[in-house]
Formats: structure tokens, sequence, C-alpha cells
């Protein structure tokens, strides 16, 4: 059944999704504990789950955005976790993990609060594998690239955020061997105060793009990279990944192959109640051009940097925990293959309250080859 929502009512209907949920506590519910005893193969395992539910509203000053279902109101994220842990012998583990993002507007049939055509439901992650302390983490299936585990994470730390780095601007993320990696073999190797990784991006299906007149086709692929935790509180990642990639016509013969890669760095420091992070990155064949077709579809070199600043101060009070004033902003830019730039500045201020609950609050003033227009923006949080 479709209706519309005014404001009032979608707060209301919000709040009802958020206070609902209340029962649980902010934090991993774990179902099932691991306790290995002799002949209990059940004691053996240990199951969690968790999740966050994320309504937020958008609006982009001037009002180019009136009655757009980001000004009306919509989903920011909502997303659902399942992750098993099995005890086999010695120090080996089975690993097991599912992350699943809902829609809660489009399951509803919300209209005018969110955008058509999108899926109720999406595949975030889901994998399996082996975890030892020994030995290192081995995983198969689909989940975070090396890239944004050691850079792109350190910087999406904010809500309107990931617009310069890799994992938020290439074709799309679960495919480019980015972001949410698809079909992807992953080792973590914990030496000392240095995690090492790689990663090997096997071939995937098509990817329909351009209104489906185009399809792109990951071959293959690779990652490499290291955290290195310097202090307690200072971590500095670096990362490469290599996607070799055809783009075609589906209507003609016509295909072109191009050899995509990223390279980034990244520091985030947590120094007492401070935090502060910054990153970058250099992107080759990986960012479109402005008027894609198969043999001229992405940009040949790209570059973009993100930083963060904010201070947290604990209240423990009335029934709130902590507020957060940061700062935040990021620049992307065409060096070759289109002319386009953009730069983002920003303040927030992050409410943390009892029982999971979170608020936040951004303005940022954006200056772009486009004129995209500054934008104001409030994400609500029920975290468990």
């Amino acid at each position: 059944m479709k209706f519309k929502m005014n404001r009032v009512s979608q707060i209301v209907a919000a709040g009802v999704l958020l206070g609902g949920a209340s029962f649980a506590a902010q934090a991993e519910i774990t179902l099932i504990k691991q306790d290995p005893k002799p002949y209990d193969l059940l004691s053996r395992l240990d199951f969690k789950v968790g999740g966050s539910i994320r309504p937020q509203f958008q609006n982009t000053m001037g009002g180019s955005d009136k009655g757009s279902f980001k000004n009306n109101g919509y989903d920011g994220g909502t997303r659902f976790r399942f992750s098993a842990d099995y005890y086999l012998f010695d120090d080996i583990h089975w690993v097991n993990y599912y992350e699943v993002g809902v829609n809660i507007p489009a399951v509803f049939s919300w209209d005018q609060h969110y955008q058509k055509g999108v899926h109720d439901t999406t595949r975030r992650q889901l994998y399996t594998g082996f975890k030892s302390n020994t030995y290192g983490t081995l995983t198969f299936g689909q989940q975070n690239s090396i890239y944004y585990d050691v850079v792109g994470a350190k910087t999406d730390v904010w809500d309107y955020d990931m617009l310069a780095q890799a994992p938020g601007n290439g074709i799309n993320g679960d495919y480019d061997g980015s972001y949410r990696s698809r079909k992807m073999l992953k080792y973590k190797y914990a030496a000392g105060p240095v995690d090492l990784y790689g990663a090997y991006l096997l071939p995937d299906d098509d990817l329909l793009v351009n209104g489906n007149s185009l399809a792109y086709k990951r071959k293959g692929g690779g990652s490499l990279g290291t955290n290195w935790h310097i202090t307690k509180n200072l971590a500095w990642g670096t990362a490469y990944n290599f996607t070799s990639a055809e783009v075609k016509s589906r209507t003609k013969v016509d295909s072109k192959d191009y050899d995509q890669s990223i390279l980034g760095t990244a520091l985030a420091w947590t120094p007492g109640n401070w935090s502060f992070s910054a990153g970058g990155g250099w992107y080759h064949n990986f960012l479109m051009t402005k008027i894609a077709n198969d043999q001229n579809y992405f940009a040949g070199n790209a570059y973009g940097v993100e930083y963060n600043a904010g201070y947290t101060f604990p209240i423990n009070s009335y029934a709130i925990q902590s507020v957060k004033p940061y700062f935040m902003g990021d620049h992307l830019e065409y060096v070759s293959g289109r002319n386009y730039q953009r730069t983002d500045n920003g303040l927030g201020v992050s409410l943390k309250l009892n029982y999971g609950f979170q608020v936040d609050v951004e303005h940022v003033i954006t200056n772009s080859t486009d004129k995209i227009g500054d934008i104001n923006l409030v994400r609500l949080y029920y975290n468990f």
C-alpha cells in the first residue's frame, strides 16, 4: 500500500521504529556464546547479531531539491549484521559474516521517501573463512576491500562523506574492487604492530551501466595493503588495488580494456578526547568521464583528499553520553580526461544518547565545477 507522509508523520514513524527497538543495548547481541566443551558441538559456536537503523534528512540550500525524497526524509543506510565464529581446533576458527542493507521506506512503499527503482534490500557483505592468531585470517566472498579497511575507513567517520575517496567515486565499489568487493579472496596477517593484507579479485559478472547500453566486466585484479599501529592511538594505512576491466557496448561489438588502479594512504589519531584523520589517493582509469561511452568511459588520472578533526565532551547525565563537535572536508580533482573539481568543508555535531541512540547534524559548504549547493543534513541512529 502506497501513501504519502508529511514531515510530522515521518518523524513519528521514525520514532516508532527507533523506540520499538529500545529494548536492546548499544552493542552486538550474543545469541549463542562460545564455551567449548568435549562432545558438545554447539558449545563451539559464537553467534552475534547487530545493526543500525538510520532515518535521515538532507536539504540542498537554495531549494533545488524541494520535494525530493532526500528533502522529505529517507533511509540513510539502515543495516543488520549476523556473525558466526565456530571453534575447530588449536586456535583455528571458522568465521562467517552477513550484512544486509534495508531501505525501510521502500519496504513499506512510503511514497516520495525513496528513489524509485531501488531495491528494498541490498547485500552489503557475505563471506566465510578461517581465522587463526598464528596463521592469520583468510576469507572469501563479498567483503570490505583492503583499500577501504586501511585507507577509506579512517575518514569514513562523518555522514556526508566519502565524496573524494576511491570507494565512493568509482563505477561501483562492489565490482571495481574499491569498497565492498564481490568475489574476493582476502588474507590478513598481524606481524607485530603492522597488519599485512593481500587479496585476489576473481572475474565477476557484467554490471550494466549507462541505461543498460554498456556493460562493465571485471576480468580480475588484486590488492596489497599495510596498517601500521605506530602507537595505541595512531595508525597509518597504505593500500594499492589493481583491476583489469572491460567496458563493452551491448548493441555493437565494440569494447575497450582498462587497467584500473588506486593508490592511497591515511592516518588516524585519537589522543584523549580528540580525534583526527586525513587521507588521500591517486586514481588511474577509475573515475568516469562526463560523457561516457565504451571507448571513452574512464578518465585518465584524478586524486582526492579527505580530513576530519573533532573533540568529544563526556556528559554522562540527562540521558546524554557525549557531545562531539567536528570539522570535516575533502577535495576531488580530475587531472586528465575531464575538467572537474569539488571541495567540501563543513561543521557537524554528534550527540550520543543512552540505549544506542545518536543524532548527527551537519552543514557542508561546497565549491564545485557543477555548482552543487551547500548541504544541511540530519541523521538519527539506533545502534545495537
